[in-house]
């Protein structure tokens, strides 16, 4: 097991000792893992019960997520850990995109951009998302409108293309489809990332065929491919430089189940080299061009 590039993982630390962390990290890269990719979130000055609510509710089931721990700024936890992976000669990246999805699409995002980071991570949560998130819309950690909500939405694809960096947007096609391909539409250009085939391969699909720099990841969807595994292999087969590899894994959990992803992947008996591509070779494309 050799080569893996995991682009979607959230750092999500949340008050859990780093060491631990450290810990499930380098058994990743004992394996062969190039880079990881976490997303820290900062809390944008919001009060630890507004960062709760920034959190998916099955996600703050599976860490027992309460208030107190959600006031932990996990960019500045973040921080501090870069600093202390890199006190040493590593063979592995982790590597971070900013999760901006409390920005309110006007305020300076230099203090928490800080000297950079590799990307950029976005999420639109809205009512009609809650049937499948279990969190109330995002809009309410900032205070704003749906129409200003769906302006600093548009400002996430804005601040990415001027910034130069790829961009991870969570969204649920079903729900959003019109809306993302305008923000598309504007920054043809730009290398996007819709982790979780966009809740729909179908709608994906359209996209992809329309966006030659979009790409999608499959963290979240191991469960899925365990069901009907041929159908994945087919949609793969079908996108073989657009698919990337993901585990969906947290910080404040266990980093460790990217290796279950990386032997779905393998269960899947791709051809060689898609399965290269599916593993790294697409995600060094989209992180560099």
């Amino acid at each position: 097991m050799s080569g893996q590039i995991d682009i979607h993982t959230h750092w999500c630390l949340f008050g859990r000792e780093p060491v631990e962390v450290m810990a499930e990290l380098e058994s990743l890269e004992a394996k062969g893992f190039e880079k990881v990719v976490v997303f820290p979130m900062p809390g944008f000055g919001a009060p630890p019960d507004k960062v709760f609510d920034m959190v998916p509710g099955a996600i703050r089931e599976l860490i027992g997520l309460n208030p107190s721990r959600a006031s932990h700024d996990d960019l500045e936890s973040w921080l501090d850990f870069e600093r202390r992976w890199g006190e040493r000669p590593r063979t592995m990246e982790v590597l971070s995109f900013l999760d901006i999805r409390a920005w309110d699409g006007r305020t300076d995002l230099s203090v928490w951009w800080g000297e950079g980071h590799a990307g950029l991570k976005g999420v639109i949560i809205e009512e009609e998302d809650d049937a499948k998130m279990l969190m109330p819309p995002l809009r309410r950690v900032p205070g704003l409108t749906r129409a200003v909500y769906l302006d600093a939405q548009r400002a996430v694809f804005d601040a990415s293309s001027r910034l130069k960096v790829p961009l991870t947007y969570h969204v649920d096609l079903t729900l959003h489809y019109g809306f993302v391909e305008e923000c598309l539409g504007a920054h043809p250009h730009l290398r996007v990332n819709i982790p979780h085939f966009g809740f729909s391969r179908k709608l994906m699909a359209a996209l992809l065929d329309r966006y030659p720099a979009l790409m999608s990841d499959i963290s979240g969807l191991g469960p899925y491919m365990d069901t009907d595994p041929d159908s994945y292999r087919d949609f793969i087969l079908d996108y073989p430089n657009r698919v990337l590899f993901g585990s969906d894994a947290i910080a404040s959990y266990d980093m460790r189940m990217a290796i279950e992803y990386v032997h779905r992947v393998r269960g899947l008996d791709l051809p060689p080299h898609i399965e290269a591509g599916v593993l790294a070779g697409n995600a060094r494309r989209f992180l560099y061009g």
